[in-house]
């Protein structure tokens, strides 16, 4: 009986003790994942709000960086929901940037039916539903800043609603940690894009 009572005892002792060790080891753990710094493009929910009114970087930072000018055999077709017969869409996977404020930049290329050409490079910012062209293409200048810059909503059916809403965008934030991630969903887009048809998702 009182071995009993002793051996009850001890198993008792020894399992607060494993508790206290593991509660120990899980402070570690948690102590240690605090520290571990973040890396690029990966947005936590408490870092949104924060990242989600940050400015894009301004021409003169960007113009001395932009990207190569791309040809049809360089960009991935995609389409607006709005579907059209008179342009075709393209946007150059190489130009696929993640920056801060929640935002991605691309090329895209457009093409009529009467074969002019229309190259821009442009941002959508995903926390706010917006985008704006950075840099406009002309075939005897090269890259040139717009005159209109600024952030305007994008427009339902548009092909920067399939970009924000269904392609480089999810949860208010970029859908990947790298540009690779969002060039194999422009690669399948269609696939992305699928949910968005008949819905206003603006």
């Amino acid at each position: 009986m009182h071995s009993d009572f002793g051996g009850r005892r001890v198993a008792r002792s020894a399992s607060r003790a494993a508790a206290w060790i593991g509660a120990g080891c899980l402070a570690v753990v948690l102590a240690a994942c605090g520290s571990q710094p973040r890396g690029e493009g990966n947005y936590l929910l408490d870092d949104i709000d924060a990242q989600r009114n940050l400015p894009d970087a301004g021409w003169d930072a960007l113009k001395s960086k932009l990207p190569p000018v791309p040809t049809e055999k360089d960009v991935l077709p995609i389409e607006p929901l709005a579907r059209t017969e008179h342009f075709r869409f393209g946007v150059d996977p190489r130009s696929i940037e993640i920056a801060p404020g929640l935002i991605v930049r691309y090329t895209l290329r457009a093409v009529s039916d009467m074969g002019a050409e229309n190259i821009s490079y442009e941002s959508v910012r995903c926390g706010t539903r917006e985008w704006r062209t950075v840099a406009l293409y002309r075939p005897d200048s090269g890259w040139q800043r717009p005159v209109h810059d600024e952030w305007r909503g994008v427009a339902h059916g548009t092909v920067q609603h399939v970009l924000r809403n269904g392609v480089f965008c999810t949860g208010g934030g970029p859908a990947g940690a790298k540009p690779a991630d969002l060039a194999y969903r422009l690669r399948n887009w269609e696939r992305y894009a699928d949910g968005l048809a008949g819905r206003n998702t603006q």
